[in-house]
C-alpha cells in the first residue's frame, strides 16, 4: 500500500499521462512495458520507482504493452482520425462501447476530430 501512495504522490494525485485529476480506479503503470525488459531490450528493474507512474484506468489499458514512443505517435498521434471515422449515431452496441471507449480516451488528453494530441504527456512537463 505503500508504494501505491509513493507512486500516486509522484504527480500531487494527477494522471502521469494525461495531467488529469486521478480516478478511484486509477492504476500503476509501466512506462517501459515488463516485456522489454522480460526479452532483453530494458535493463534493470521493470518495477523500479522512475519506471512506474500514475495514470487513469482506462488510458493503462488502451496503452497495453506498448513502448512509449509507439502509443505517443501510434495510438494517441491518430487518434484524432480515428475519431472522424466513429460513426455519428451508431446503433450496434458493441459500436456505441467503441465509441464511449475512444471519447473518453480523448478527452483526457484534449483530442478532438479537428484537435490531434500534442505530443508530450504530462510527466514529461514536471521538472524533478
Amino acid at each position: 500500500m505503500i508504494k501505491r501512495e509513493l507512486i500516486k504522490s509522484k504527480y500531487n494525485g494527477l494522471c502521469g499521462y494525461s495531467g488529469t485529476k486521478l480516478e478511484d480506479d486509477w492504476q500503476i503503470e509501466h512506462i517501459k512495458p515488463r516485456i522489454a525488459f522480460e526479452i532483453g531490450y530494458e535493463k534493470g528493474n521493470p518495477d523500479d520507482i522512475e519506471n512506474l507512474i500514475p495514470v487513469q484506468k482506462i488510458i493503462n489499458h488502451y496503452k497495453r504493452g506498448l513502448p512509449l514512443d509507439k502509443f505517443r505517435t501510434w495510438f494517441l498521434g491518430g487518434l484524432h482520425l480515428r475519431l472522424k471515422k466513429l460513426p455519428k449515431n451508431p446503433k450496434n452496441p458493441k459500436s456505441i462501447k467503441r465509441k464511449t471507449y475512444l471519447l473518453k480516451v480523448a478527452s483526457y488528453f484534449g483530442i478532438t476530430e479537428s484537435k490531434p494530441f500534442n505530443g508530450q504527456f504530462y510527466f514529461e512537463t514536471i521538472i524533478k
